[in-house]
C-alpha cells in the first residue's frame, strides 16, 4: 500500500479524527514535498525528502504569516457556523520548525477567538523542537499540546524516528518534562522494526513516569506507512501496555483504536490526527 498524498494547501478539513473530534487542520509545511525533522518509518506521508531543522534554504516554500492569515480567515469565515471542536497545527511535516511558528500561533489564536471561540487551538508535534525557547513560548499559548514520544531510549529513537542532525533525545525528554500540560502521543509498531519488545516498552514507561504528562495516547498503524515491512500492533497488546504504564506511573493512558469509516466535511481526504 502506497503512502497518502500530501496536503495541497494551508487549510484542510474539517475532518473527523480519532483523537480530536471534528478538527480543522493547519498545514504550515511545504506542499510539494515533505520537509520534517524526523523520517519516521511509519509515516503515512512516506519518506521525508528533506530531513532538517534549518529551513533557511527552503524558506520560500513555507507559507508566510500573511498567506497563513489570509487562508485561515477565509476558511473560518466560511466555516463559522460549522461545528468544529479543534483547530490544529499538523499537516505535511513538523509544524514547529516553521521559522515564524510563534507568529502563526498568535494569528491563529486571534482569528479562532473571533470566528470559533468555542473551539480549542492546539498542535500535533514530534517534540523535536521542544527545547527551543521561541517554540516553547508559542506552545504555552495553545489550548492543547499533543507531543510525540514513540520510544524510551536513544537507540530505538534513531531506528524508529530517524531524526535529523541536531535533534537530541535527552534534550527532547528534558523539554517535555518542563513543558506544562502535555499529552504524549506514541505509535507502537511491530515487524522488521519494532518498539514493543520487553526492553523497549520498559524504557518507554520509564520516560512516561519521568515526564509526567496529563495523559498518554497510544495507537498503532491504521494507514499506509513509509516502511512496507511494518505490522499493526493488536488492540489487546496496546491495552496491556496501557495497563502496565498506568500502574507504574499513575499517568492515564488512552488506547486509540481504528476509527469508524472516514468522515469529512469538505473535500480533503486525509488527516494525521
Amino acid at each position: 500500500m502506497s503512502s497518502i498524498p500530501l496536503q495541497t494547501g494551508i487549510i484542510y478539513g474539517p475532518v473527523k479524527t480519532r483523537r480530536l473530534g471534528w478538527s480543522l487542520g493547519l498545514n504550515v509545511s511545504p506542499t510539494r514535498y515533505k520537509f520534517c525533522s524526523f523520517n519516521c518509518v511509519y509515516c503515512q506521508y512516506g519518506w521525508t525528502k528533506i530531513c532538517a531543522l534549518d529551513t533557511t534554504e527552503k524558506v520560500g516554500d513555507f507559507p508566510t504569516p500573511a498567506e497563513f492569515e489570509k487562508a485561515l480567515e477565509s476558511a473560518l469565515r466560511r466555516l463559522r457556523d460549522v461545528p468544529i471542536d479543534n483547530v490544529t497545527f499538523s499537516g505535511n511535516g513538523e509544524p514547529t520548525i516553521h521559522p515564524q511558528f510563534e507568529e502563526l500561533v498568535a494569528i491563529a489564536k486571534r482569528l479562532k477567538e473571533k470566528y470559533l471561540p468555542k473551539a480549542k487551538l492546539g498542535v500535533l508535534s514530534n517534540s523535536s523542537t521542544v527545547c527551543l525557547e521561541k517554540v516553547r513560548r508559542a506552545l504555552v499559548k495553545l489550548d492543547f499540546k499533543i507531543m510525540k514520544l514513540d520510544v524510551g531510549d536513544p537507540e530505538t529513537f534513531r531506528e524508529t524516528n530517524r531524526p535529523c542532525s541536531g535533534v537530541d533525545y535527552r534534550a527532547m525528554v528534558d523539554g517535555l518534562k518542563s513543558l506544562p500540560n502535555v499529552t504524549l502521543q506514541t505509535m507502537f509498531i511491530d515487524g522488521e522494526i519494532s518498539n514493543i519488545g520487553e526492553r523497549e516498552i520498559g524504557e518507554w514507561i520509564k520516560r512516561v513516569g519521568e515526564i509526567k504528562p496529563l495523559k498518554a495516547q497510544i495507537y498503532s498503524l491504521h494507514r499506509p506507512s513509509a516502511a512496507s515491512s511494518l505490522q499493526e500492533v493488536p488492540a489487546e497488546k496496546l491495552k496491556e501496555i496501557a495497563g502496565r504504564a498506568e500502574k507504574a506511573t499513575g499517568v492515564p493512558v488512552e488506547v486509540i483504536v481504528a476509527a469508524a469509516p472516514y468522515a469529512k466535511r469538505v473535500n480533503q481526504p486525509y488527516d494525521k490526527q
